[in-house]
C-alpha cells in the first residue's frame, strides 16, 4: 500500500463524517496516518432530539461546479493523479483569473542551496476543503513523474476560507547527503535534501465544500532546479564491506533495539531473469528515491564490475524483515535487481562478528 492508498483511505473515512462535524460543530476532524498502513478513526456526531425535522432549504450559493475550473488529469500537464481527482490546475492553465491555484505556475533555481514557495489561494466564494500535509514534491525524468518526498504524512481534514491562501515553503539541502535522509512532513516550512538538477512538480489537492472527496480539485505548480545531478551514495553508517567472489557484504553501525535480531537485506542483480515491467510489479526508481530508502542506499552503490550480489548484515527489529514479506523486484538505472531478506541463525550472526 502506497502513501497515497493510505491517505486516500483515511480521506475517505474522513468525508464521510465532515458534513456533520464540520458543518454543525465547525472543528476539524483528524485521522491518523503512520509511516506504516494504519488509519486512526473519526468521531460522529449524532442528531440531538431538538433537531428540526423540516427539510432545511439551501443558502444560494456561487459554488463552483469541479468542471468549471481547471482541466480533466488526462489533458493536465504534471504528475498522475488518484481516481478521485477529477478536475486539475496545473501550471499550464493558471490565468490570472484563474479563481484557486498554485502559484506562481512556474519558478526556477540553483543548487546546492534552493528555495521556492507556493501559495494555494482561494479567491472563489466557497470553503475550499484539504490537507496542508496533503503535498507532494515529483520529479520528472524521460516524460515519466515519480513520487519524491514525502513518504508518509498525517491526514486531518483542514479548510481553506473563500478569501484566504496558504504557503508552503519549500527549501533544498543537500550539503549533509552521507546522512540518512530523514522523513519530512509539515504545513508551511519543508526542507528537502537528495533533489538533484531537473524538472519538478509541487501538487496537493482538496474539493470545494459542497462536493465529496471522488470529486476533488488537483493542483500543480512546477519548479526547476538547475545544477548536478544527485549520487547515490551509502550513508555514514557503513563501517566495512568484504567481497567474495561475486558476492559482497556490508556491515554497518545500525543500533540494535530490544526486539532485533541479525538480519540480511538481499539485493541480487538480474540478468537473464529480467522481467518486462508491464507483465509485473517492477518498480522503476530514480536515484531521488532511492536515496530515502537506507538499505537501497547501502546495496545499490556497491554494485561495481563483477558483482552479482550485495548484502546488508545487520541488527533489525522490523517485522516482516526490512518490510520484506516477499521478494520483490525493482528496476534502477535501466538494471533490474531482486530484494529479499532473511533472518540469520545464531551461528552465522557469531560467525559474522
Amino acid at each position: 500500500m502506497t502513501p497515497r492508498d493510505i491517505y486516500r483511505l483515511a480521506r475517505n473515512e474522513v468525508s464521510m463524517r465532515r458534513r456533520a462535524l464540520l458543518s454543525t460543530l465547525g472543528v476539524t476532524v483528524l485521522a491518523g496516518c503512520t509511516a506504516n498502513d494504519s488509519v486512526g478513526n473519526t468521531g460522529d456526531r449524532t442528531a440531538s432530539s431538538t433537531d428540526s425535522l423540516e427539510p432545511a432549504t439551501a443558502p444560494a450559493t456561487a459554488t463552483p461546479d469541479a468542471t468549471d475550473v481547471g482541466v480533466s488529469p488526462a489533458e493536465a500537464a504534471g504528475p498522475p493523479w488518484d481516481d478521485d481527482v477529477k478536475r486539475v490546475v496545473s501550471w499550464a492553465d493558471v490565468t490570472e483569473s484563474t479563481p484557486i491555484a498554485l502559484r506562481p505556475p512556474t519558478q526556477q533555481a540553483s543548487l546546492p542551496g534552493a528555495t521556492f514557495e507556493f501559495t494555494l489561494a482561494n479567491d472563489t466564494d466557497v470553503r475550499f476543503e484539504t490537507n496542508f500535509y496533503g503535498w507532494s514534491v515529483w520529479k520528472q525524468v524521460d516524460e515519466a513523474w515519480f513520487h519524491v518526498a514525502p513518504t508518509a504524512w498525517p491526514v486531518p481534514l483542514m479548510t481553506l476560507e473563500s478569501g484566504e491562501s496558504h504557503t508552503w515553503t519549500v527549501t533544498v539541502d543537500n550539503s549533509e547527503l552521507h546522512r540518512d535522509i530523514m522523513w519530512v512532513e509539515g504545513t508551511e516550512d519543508l526542507s528537502l535534501a537528495g533533489l538533484g538538477g531537473g524538472t519538478y512538480a509541487f501538487t496537493i489537492d482538496g474539493w470545494f465544500a459542497s462536493q465529496d472527496y471522488d470529486q476533488s480539485l488537483g493542483f500543480a505548480s512546477q519548479f526547476v532546479l538547475d545544477g548536478d545531478p544527485v549520487e547515490l551514495v551509502p550513508t555514514n553508517e557503513v563501517t566495512g564491506t568484504t567481497r567474495e567472489g561475486d558476492t559482497v557484504v556490508v556491515e554497518t553501525s545500525h543500533g540494535a533495539g530490544d526486539d532485533s535480531r541479525r538480519a540480511a537485506f538481499v539485493v541480487e542483480r538480474l540478468g537473464d531473469e529480467s522481467v518486462e515491467s508491464q507483465e509485473s510489479d517492477v518498480r522503476r526508481l530514480i536515484t531521488e528515491q532511492a536515496l530515502r530508502d537506507r538499505e537501497l542506499r547501502n546495496t545499490l552503490p556497491f554494485f561495481e564490475e563483477g558483482v552479482e550480489t550485495v548484502r546488508l548484515e545487520e541488527q533489525n527489529s522490523s517485522w516482516p524483515i526490512f518490510g520484506l514479506d516477499e521478494p520483490r523486484v525493482i528496476e534502477y538505472e535501466g538494471v533490474q535487481y531482486r530484494l529479499s531478506a532473511e533472518e540469520l541463525s545464531a551461528s552465522a550472526a557469531q560467525t559474522d562478528q
